[in-house]
């Protein structure tokens, strides 16, 4: 195993761990190598391997279990799921709609049921956002966004809307792509991510659900415009 020594630290190992999953070096449903021994490996600080783990998880290559540590997950299946969003013609607008629907609800579950633990571990992951949307590391910015995004619904503990809202991310990454990778929209979430963190920390429920609606508003109106400038120059479907 190669060394990590390039700056992109969380790019680098999340790409080196990948690689020994696709490769069959580990194979769907074993447990990885705890984290001290990836960063034993790979030279890299435990944090860095936490945070790529967490966005292997959430690209589908990772199962993070409570209490057990880290597995393969089934990224093959996933991979080849059905694009069940396709066949009702859904559109940017349906998206945001359902988006801002499952979103709140997932929010306020999550801010009731999230252990201490998972708060903590949601604050971080805003805080890697925040350090990747300074360094304008657009890849990163989209990754950490989703995951967390995911997180929050994996804190509620219901697994149908766990299961809903991954399919509803990864739907819409089809409007996302070259269109919105505009790094704008990703720094205007930094206040709003952090907003909600706090009511995290304060177990406040009903004003999880205020920011949470103000942060995709905010994202909607973000993607409106831009989706606007790129029909106009081609470079996107009405």
């Amino acid at each position: 195993m190669k060394e990590i020594q390039r700056i992109s630290v969380t790019d680098a190992v999340v790409n080196s761990i990948r690689e020994m999953i696709e490769s069959g070096q580990y194979e769907v449903g074993h447990k990885l190598p705890a984290e001290a021994a990836f960063c034993e490996q790979m030279k890299v600080s435990r944090t860095c391997v936490r945070e790529a783990l967490r966005v292997l998880q959430t690209l589908g290559y990772v199962e993070i279990r409570p209490g057990k540590g880290a597995f393969v997950g089934n990224f093959r299946q996933k991979q080849s799921e059905e694009k069940w969003y396709e066949g009702e013609d859904a559109k940017f607008y349906d998206f945001m709609e359902v988006r801002i629907a499952l979103e709140s609800l997932s929010v306020r579950l999550s801010v009731e049921r999230a252990t201490d633990e998972q708060i903590k571990e949601l604050a971080e992951v805003h805080h890697a956002f925040v350090a990747a949307t300074e360094k304008q590391e657009i890849e990163q910015m989209i990754m950490l966004d989703e995951l967390f995004h995911s997180q929050i619904a994996l804190f509620s503990n219901n697994q149908l809307l766990i299961n809903i809202n991954r399919l509803l991310l990864k739907g819409f990454r089809a409007y996302r792509g070259s269109t919105f990778t505009n790094k704008d929209v990703y720094r205007n979430a930094i206040e709003p991510h952090a907003k909600i963190v706090e009511c995290f920390q304060r177990r406040d429920s009903v004003q999880a659900v205020a920011e949470m609606n103000r942060h995709l508003g905010i994202s909607k109106n973000d993607m409106e415009i831009i989706h606007a400038k790129a029909i106009e120059k081609g470079e996107a479907e009405v």
